[in-house]
């Protein structure tokens, strides 16, 4: 048995395969579609008693949500004066404490200079006083080899 095939026999030939391929796929495909619209359903139908009541409660929570909308609308409208007032009063406030800062910080310094000035002053008024005691010291022995001398030298006579 001899049989020829041509180049356009084997592309035909590839075409139908892939055709049929392409075809096995889409069945596939559209089986597992079918699958998830039955599942799709089968929630549907057990929920539909639930999906009706909440469609019917649609308007009433739709008004609910209108009011609240317009209360809150209200409340910010009257809110928003004070509000304004409340953020002006904040940033007077935050001025201040920055100032009062500002104002303590300055001051720390200041005692930290004076206690170092009063510090330097009373360690120097020490050193000062332990010199003069030395000298008055040092007078005093003066003075009496003086009265010494005096004394002796009243004694010869």
């Amino acid at each position: 048995m001899n049989a020829s095939l041509t180049v356009q026999d084997l592309f035909t030939l590839v075409l139908f395969l892939l055709g049929i391929g392409v075809l096995t796929y889409l069945i596939i495909v559209l089986n597992k579609i079918n699958k998830i619209l039955g599942q799709a359903k089968n929630i549907f139908d057990a929920n539909l008693k639930e999906i009706d009541i909440t469609i019917k409660q649609l308007p009433e929570i739709s008004e609910n949500v209108k009011d609240i909308t317009k209360e809150a609308k209200e409340a910010l409208e009257v809110l928003e004066p004070e509000i304004s007032g409340l953020v002006k009063n904040m940033n007077s406030i935050t001025s201040k404490v920055e100032d009062i800062t500002t104002v303590i910080d300055e001051t720390t310094h200041k005692v930290g200079d004076t206690v170092e000035v009063v510090s330097d002053s009373i360690s120097e008024t020490a050193v000062a006083f332990q010199l003069n005691a030395k000298n008055i010291t040092e007078y005093i022995n003066l003075i009496k080899e003086i009265i010494e001398m005096i004394k002796k030298a009243l004694q010869r006579n």
